[in-house]
């Protein structure tokens, strides 16, 4: 009798597919975070407008600073026994020394200024975009109504938090453009404006009233064109600034 032959025949264990983590998807309003928060993050921008500023406030000091020694000569000017033009313009010259000093430092503190303001600026019309679009699509939705699609619900309750948020940052940044504006404006105007931002008339303006008083008892109605033309003289004369010519004429005229 024959053999039953038994063929056996051996499965090859089936691959399991590798595992794949599936990519976790982010909803809208948690990306809209994270970009909230990179926004918020310090940037080198950031820290190239504060040292802007610093640099501003330490050169307005310098400023003030000339105008303090100016009214500090003429009160000293005004203590002294004897007081000649070749003292006044030894001490003006050292003055003009200061000023101009301050200008070429308002230079480089001008350019950093600028720079800043280039940054505020992009990131104004960046921000104004995104606002108006913001602006678009929730209008969009409002009009479109019960139509809108269900899923667009959760964007639209976004935009509505999200523009009052962006309409605050374009007005804090129009006020700070319109601060550093400001602030270009009167570094770029400091070449022509220095000795008259740093000299002090206080005390000179009192001194030419008191002028005006002595010359009406011998000039009358005449007397503050006589003065203004013998202050005038003065100044060419010794070559000197019209205050400190007012002072050597006050001096005059009380007999020292």
């Amino acid at each position: 009798m024959p053999k039953k032959i038994i063929l056996k025949i051996k499965q090859e264990p089936q691959q399991s597919s590798p595992d794949v983590e599936p990519v976790p998807t982010q909803p809208i309003g948690e990306i809209t975070q994270v970009r909230e928060e990179k926004a918020e993050e310090p940037s080198k921008e950031i820290g190239d407008l504060d040292e802007a500023l610093r640099m501003y406030d330490e050169l307005m000091k310098e400023v003030e600073r000339l105008k303090n020694l100016d009214k500090n000569f003429i009160t000293y000017c005004l203590r002294l026994e004897e007081l000649r033009p070749q003292l006044i313009r030894s001490i003006l010259a050292r003055l003009a020394e200061r000023r101009n000093a301050v200008v070429e430092k308002a230079a480089d503190v001008l350019e950093k200024l600028k720079s800043a303001r280039d940054v505020l600026g992009s990131e104004f019309a960046e921000i104004e975009g995104e606002l108006i679009w913001s602006s678009i699509e929730l209008n969009t939705m409002q009009l479109e109504g019960e139509k809108a699609d269900q899923k667009n619900v959760g964007l639209k309750e976004e935009l509505e938090a999200r523009i009052p948020e962006l309409r605050k940052k374009l007005t804090n940044l129009r006020n700070r453009l319109k601060v550093i504006e400001d602030m270009v404006k009167q570094l770029s105007d400091l070449p022509r404006n220095i000795v008259e931002l740093t000299t002090n008339k206080d005390e000179v303006s009192k001194l030419f009233e008191d002028l005006k008083k002595r010359y009406m008892l011998n000039h009358g109605p005449r007397a503050e064109a006589v003065l203004r033309a013998e202050i005038e003289r003065v100044a060419q004369q010794e070559a000197i600034p019209r205050e400190y010519a007012i002072l050597l004429v006050w001096r005059a005229s009380i007999g020292r």
